[in-house]
Order: C-alpha cells, then sequence, then structure tokens
C-alpha cells in the first residue's frame, strides 16, 4: 500500500498496524475510525494558517512599491509586470500543482511550496529590479499549490463541513491580504521597506511548521496510479474555469487601479481612495464567510443564490458610472460580492464534486485557463485608459464581464457532479453541467 491523495469523502487513517485487512475502495478498518471522530480544531485551525500565508506576499509588496522603485531603479513598464507574474504564474502553475499532488500526495506539496514560499520571501527584497521579478514569479509558483489545494484539503478533512470551512479559508485570504497591505506600511517606516517585506515569512514559516503537524492524513490507496477526472474534457469544467477567470479579472483590475480611478471619477484624495479600496477589502471577508454556508445549505436555491451574488458586480460598477459619489456604497456592495463570488465558487467546486480527486483535478484546471484569463484584466483596462483618456470604457469592460458571470451563474450553481463515468476500456464518458 502507498499513501496518495485521491478519492474518498473524508480523510483516512495511514498509519495503523493493527488492521485485519483492506476494506472495498482501498481503505483500511482504521479509516473508518477515523472518519467516525472526523478532524479536530487544530486541523481547522491549520487550514487557516495556510490561507494565511497566500496573499500577504502579494499585497505587502504593492504598500511599498513606490520607496521600492525609487530604491531599486524599477521603471513603470516594470512595475506593471510585478503585479501581473503572480497572477501569470497562478495560471501556469495550477495544472502542475494538481500533477504533482497525485504523485507526492496533498500534504508533501503543501508544506514544500509553503516552505518554499517563505525562502522566498524572505530573499526578495535584497537584490536588484531582476531579482525581485524573478523571486515574485517564484512566489506566484509557490502560492498556486495553496490556491489549488486548500479545497482539496477542505474535501478531504471536511467533508461533512465544506460550506463552513471553505469560507472560513476563503476568508483568511480576504483578510491576510487586508493585513499585510495595513501593516506593511507601518513597518517599513520602523524598520525599512526591505525588511517590512522580509518579515512576512516568518508567518508563512510558521504555517507550513503548524500544518506538518496537524494536518489531516493522506488517503489510502491500492499500489498504482489514483485515478484522474480529466477536468479538460469536462465541458462543466471549462465553464467554471471563464467563470473564474472572469471574477478573478474582475478583481485584480479593480484592485490595481480602484486607488488611480477613484480619484478621477468621485474627485477623491489618495488618502480617501486607500480608505475606500480597504474597504472593499474588507467587506470582502463577510461576503467569504457567508456564501459557502449558505452555498451548502441552499441546495434548491443555489442558482438563485448565484445570480444575487454575481448580480453586485454589475451593481457596483453601474453605480461608479452612474453616481461616482455614492462612492462609498458600491465599494460596500462591490467588496461583498467579491468576496463572496469567489468563496462561493470554491464551495461549489468541492460540494459538486464526488470525491478528493475531482476536486483536485476540477481545481487545478479551472485555476490554470481561470488565473491566465484574469492576468489580462489590469492591462486591458489600462490600455483602454491610455486610448480613451478616460475610465468609462474600463468601467463598460467591467460591467460586461460582470453581466457574463451573471449569466454564467445558474449554470455553475447546478447540482450536477463533476464526474467522469468510466467504460471497461476506461474510455471515460464525460458528464457535468
Amino acid at each position: 500500500m502507498t499513501v496518495r491523495s485521491g478519492p474518498g469523502t473524508g480523510a483516512t487513517s495511514t498509519g495503523s498496524t493493527g488492521a485485519t485487512g483492506p476494506r472495498p475502495g482501498g481503505g483500511s478498518p482504521t479509516s473508518g475510525v477515523t472518519r467516525a471522530m472526523g478532524p479536530g480544531i487544530a486541523t481547522a485551525v491549520a487550514i487557516v494558517a495556510v490561507g494565511m500565508s497566500l496573499r500577504s506576499p502579494i499585497t505587502s509588496i504593492a504598500a511599498v512599491l513606490p520607496e521600492l522603485r525609487a530604491d531599486i531603479q524599477l521603471t513603470a513598464t516594470m512595475a506593471g509586470l510585478l503585479a501581473s507574474l503572480p497572477v501569470v504564474c497562478f495560471g501556469l502553475a495550477a495544472t502542475f500543482a494538481a500533477g504533482a499532488t497525485r504523485r507526492f500526495g496533498i500534504n508533501r506539496v503543501l508544506v514544500t511550496s509553503l516552505l518554499l514560499l517563505a525562502v522566498l520571501v524572505a530573499v526578495r527584497p535584497f537584490g536588484p529590479a531582476w531579482w525581485v521579478l524573478a523571486t515574485s514569479a517564484g512566489i506566484g509558483v509557490a502560492i498556486t499549490a495553496g490556491n489549488v489545494l486548500n479545497p482539496t484539503v477542505v474535501r478531504r478533512d471536511f467533508p461533512r463541513r465544506q460550506g463552513p470551512m471553505i469560507a472560513v479559508s476563503t476568508a483568511a485570504l480576504t483578510a491576510s491580504a487586508a493585513v499585510a497591505a495595513a501593516l506593511t506600511v507601518p513597518l517599513a517606516m520602523w524598520i525599512g521597506w526591505r525588511w517590512a517585506l522580509a518579515v512576512w515569512a516568518l508567518p508563512i514559516l510558521a504555517a507550513a511548521c503548524f500544518y506538518l503537524l496537524k494536518a489531516g492524513p493522506e488517503e489510502v490507496l491500492p499500489d498504482g496510479p489514483p485515478p484522474r477526472a480529466h477536468a479538460w474534457r469536462m465541458p462543466a469544467a471549462w465553464v467554471l474555469a471563464v467563470f473564474f477567470g472572469l471574477h478573478s479579472g474582475l478583481f485584480y483590475a479593480n484592485t490595481a487601479w480602484m486607488p488611480t480611478y477613484l480619484p478621477a471619477l468621485a474627485g477623491l484624495s489618495e488618502a480617501q481612495a486607500g480608505v475606500a479600496a480597504s474597504i472593499f477589502q474588507l467587506v470582502g471577508i463577510g461576503g467569504a464567510l457567508s456564501l459557502p454556508v449558505l452555498t451548502a445549505r441552499l441546495t434548491g436555491g443555489r442558482r438563485f443564490l448565484a445570480l444575487g451574488c454575481t448580480l453586485t458586480w454589475v451593481v457596483f460598477t453601474l453605480g461608479l458610472l452612474l453616481a461616482p459619489g455614492a462612492y462609498i456604497a458600491w465599494m460596500i456592495i462591490g467588496g461583498f460580492g467579491q468576496g463572496g463570488v469567489m468563496a462561493m465558487l470554491l464551495a461549489l467546486i468541492t460540494l459538486r464534486s464526488p470525491d478528493v480527486n475531482t476536486v483536485r483535478e476540477v481545481s487545478g484546471m479551472t485555476q490554470t485557463v481561470g488565473y491566465l484569463i484574469s492576468a489580462l484584466a489590469p492591462t486591458v483596462a489600462g490600455s483602454l485608459v491610455e486610448l480613451t483618456g478616460g475610465w468609462t470604457a474600463s468601467l463598460v469592460l467591467f460591467l460586461g464581464m460582470g453581466t457574463a458571470i451573471t449569466l454564467l451563474s445558474p449554470i455553475v450553481a447546478s447540482r450536477h457532479r463533476l464526474e467522469v463515468r468510466r467504460e471497461p476500456a476506461d474510455r471515460g464518458v464525460l458528464r457535468g453541467s
């Protein structure tokens, strides 16, 4: 027997020596005991700790970008590349992360990626421009494993509480972004921008160690390669991927340009625009905490819930176009929506998947396609501003993207499972809609 991550509905024990024989499906007699007992609070805290590690390396560097550019002579083009590199790497590395997990197991890949992330965050500030760019790309690759595997870990360790656990793990992502953005500037005033960036390696290292000690056990499967879900040939997975890409594109484009377009649209000062952007991020925690729980409970009403949640992007953008003076209201509505839509999508992937293997494969595929789509949005929005001399065209683009995800939301929230029905010759008949 070998320890791998794979199909199952919960965590299984990996190391019992008193077993009387294998159970049907490849588990062991102790597996049922582990499932009955369920994971503990420490496992939940470990998952949250991982989530808290995955956005601080991105938002912390944005907070001190002026000082960084001045000290290492980073051009405006290179600064834009610095912002987009991690997102591009999210897409390029997502499928690789899923493949590595099939070979080495969830826990090994996740801990290794966190340790690599801690090292890269620690050394990134101490070098010239090319070094900062190269390590930022590596940081994007390291974060990808957490992006892909956090929903998989929830599906494995908390099969009966997927909604609440997706909620807290996604809220941890949002919270880490807000906390790092808020604390990096005061830290930079105290110890300098280089150490203010490097210090975020410490909580990442702590998360890696805690997860290593408290993570749920890997699935126990028979020897041989685990089955694959072939997400790339699953039509429903492609709908999820496009939805993911459009939503993430809206989030990253607005996060990047909000401090710039709010002064132009609503006549705000830079300080006021910064406060508004913080509201947008912080309110997202509420959406991330509530939507997965509602998604798990309202099985029959998921499509209406998804429709209402995605409409917040339409209201947000129309509000900025037609009544920018009421920007606080639009920040609250848009902030709740951006946190809620992402959390809802991750919850739907886990809830619609029949096993851990499918969660991993669909998560990897949707994030590969989705992040590559979303990486284009900030650049296209900026190009439209240069072409037109104003923000109307970019906001119309955002409105079109918000309308598209609203139209896709009933399909994304379908109750049909994402699964593969295999024939004896292993020729899969793919389903999922």
